[in-house]
């Protein structure tokens, strides 16, 4: 039975203490950051919010803070009563037990430990979700959708992390003093294989990625425009054209819907074009009607469709048990409006713009982020054939198309400048450091003794060596959030360089999706400093001006 500290026995609580010390002050920066919510906004960013806006996007601030406070400050009770009451050494008492070789004890152990941690997240994973994002408009995830999304996760990390777990104890049992450089080796080589595969096998596990088609496509406007509660399988909503008159999307979102399942606008009898079931073969159950009549619809149309009595039924069960005064919570709507614009054209400027900046064999992707949040993002990823453009659904009723082309800029411009092979270098360069490391104190007594375990097995070293290193990860991650910002600056200036409209086309990107995104708009330069990858957004968008006046010599 393992026994709790004993009187006395000073180095377990002196070793919690330097590995808690980089969480103080990320938990006091944290408090810094809170302390600036609701400061004056400098004058860069006036006018980005309104006032209504800007107050829910106080709340939204605040509401996170408070979250993240509070899950932080549980975590460290949680994390640190675990250590100091012989947690470590108890769990490895119970995998012992099963009687397994050295290598699968030590998978199991941290198997299990991995498991716990999950358990520990899920429910605050859950209120973040289902509670704080559902209140400010930005959820869109379905309890089915969010199970599904949990269990792949957790598939894969078995599928992926045992095997990779059995082969790192297996060098570290079997070569001695010099199995961390096989392990360094292994994990690396793994990593880069990774990077080629993730954009064709494994984002496509969790996100539909469809490719942007040639063509026309519809977009539904998005719940909490205009006060409007609409059901979340209508809510910025994506349809493809299939042919000139039916538009259909995949719906992953609509009640008791399999995955698969279809949406469609199309014409229907008289000439109303309708938002129905199915895949556009066909009009199925008939979800909203549109006065508008025709067989095409042009570029740039607006439609307004009358919900049908069932979805609007839908729409109110969506606002039921929450505050009516609460001015967060819209009233359910009556109607939906969508707008035609043409995805063909968006295509054919995004790939004219990769080939002329270089950014050659890329294929273009919209993933369908509007199934889980209204948050917008874009990103380029792979590389050589495996190259991908991905633009988040989402961005396509908030963006322009030459404000998206814009966007594309500063994203081809982290690959042109060499940003992610640079990354991943120096991430090798640091993990053959770590390695190292790990190699003189695989077999410590006085690491083992630190968090209470008789003796220092092989499995129980990696992890209480991953616990120590914290303190020089923390230092080591401030230097890459540098490098990181720097290389956002130097992104937007390639995209400046790309076209002289670039510069205001990608500040106005910028403060629509913050202003989407509800930012806090007066974040603590401390916090800044240890979080975040990106420059605050006043800095940024006097960068881009600044760049712009010195590259074209001309005021924007």
């Amino acid at each position: 039975m393992v026994q709790p500290i004993e009187e006395g026995e000073h180095w377990p609580y002196l070793v919690a203490a330097i590995v808690a010390l980089p969480e103080l002050v990320k938990f006091t920066a944290s408090l810094l950051q809170r302390s600036r919510i609701g400061s004056p906004v400098p004058e860069e960013l006036a006018g980005i919010y309104d006032q209504e806006e800007s107050e829910t996007a106080l709340r939204y601030s605040f509401a996170k803070s408070t979250f993240g406070l509070c899950h932080t400050m549980v975590d460290l009770v949680v994390f640190f009563g675990f250590w100091l009451l012989g947690g470590f050494p108890l769990l490895d008492q119970f995998c012992g037990r099963l009687h397994l070789s050295t290598v699968w004890t030590g998978v199991v152990y941290i198997m299990l430990l991995m498991g716990l941690s999950q358990a520990m997240y899920l429910p605050w994973d859950i209120y973040f979700t289902f509670v704080l994002e559902e209140k400010f408009g930005f959820n869109k995830t379905t309890v089915a959708t969010f199970i599904r999304d949990r269990v792949k996760a957790g598939l894969l990390a078995v599928l992926l992390g045992i095997p990779i777990l059995a082969v790192v104890l297996w060098f570290l049992s079997s070569f001695g003093t010099g199995a961390w450089l096989w392990v360094w080796i292994f994990v690396s080589s793994v990593q880069v294989l990774l990077l080629f595969l993730m954009p064709v096998l494994l984002l496509p596990l969790f996100m539909e990625m469809i490719p942007l088609p040639d063509g026309q496509a519809i977009i539904t406007e998005e719940a909490g425009e205009d006060g409007k509660a609409l059901p979340p399988f209508l809510s910025g909503r994506v349809f493809y054209a299939k042919n000139d008159s039916a538009y259909a999307t995949r719906d992953r979102r609509f009640t008791g819907a399999k995955v698969g399942d279809g949406l469609a606008v199309l014409p229907f009898v008289g000439g109303s074009w309708v938002i129905s079931s199915g895949n556009g073969e066909k009009v199925e159950t008939v979800h909203a009607t549109s006065s508008e009549k025709g067989t095409q619809i042009a570029a740039g149309t607006r439609i307004t469709f009358q919900l049908s009595e069932e979805v609007k039924q839908l729409a109110l069960q969506g606002v039921e048990g929450q505050a009516s005064g609460d001015p967060l919570v819209p009233a359910a709507a009556n109607t939906v409006t969508a707008v035609c614009v043409n995805a063909g054209s968006l295509r054919t400027s995004l790939l004219s713009l990769a080939n002329r900046l270089g950014y050659h064999g890329a294929s273009i992707y919209v993933i369908d982020g509007s199934a889980r949040s209204a948050h917008s993002n874009a990103f380029c990823t792979g590389f050589g054939s495996f190259r991908r453009i991905c633009l988040f659904d989402t961005l396509l009723p908030l963006l322009s198309e030459d404000e998206i082309l814009a966007v594309l800029g500063h994203e081809i411009g982290h690959d042109r400048m060499y940003h992610v092979h640079s990354m991943l270098v120096m991430s090798l360069a640091y993990f053959f450091v770590m390695m190292y490391a790990l190699g003189h104190f695989l077999s410590s007594p006085a690491l083992s003794a630190a968090f209470l375990a008789p003796e220092p097995k092989v499995y129980l070293m990696v992890i209480f060596f991953s616990i120590v290193w914290e303190p020089v990860d923390f230092f080591i991650n401030l230097l890459m959030k540098v490098l990181s910002r720097f290389n956002e600056y130097q992104a937007d200036r390639y995209s400046v360089a790309a076209d002289k409209k670039y510069a205001r086309l990608l500040g106005d990107s910028l403060k629509k999706m913050m202003r989407k995104s509800k930012v806090n708009l007066t974040p603590h330069p401390f916090h800044v400093f240890l979080n975040n990858s990106h420059p605050e957004l006043d800095a940024r968008l006097k960068a881009i001006r600044n760049y712009h006046e010195k590259h074209y010599n001309e005021r924007m």
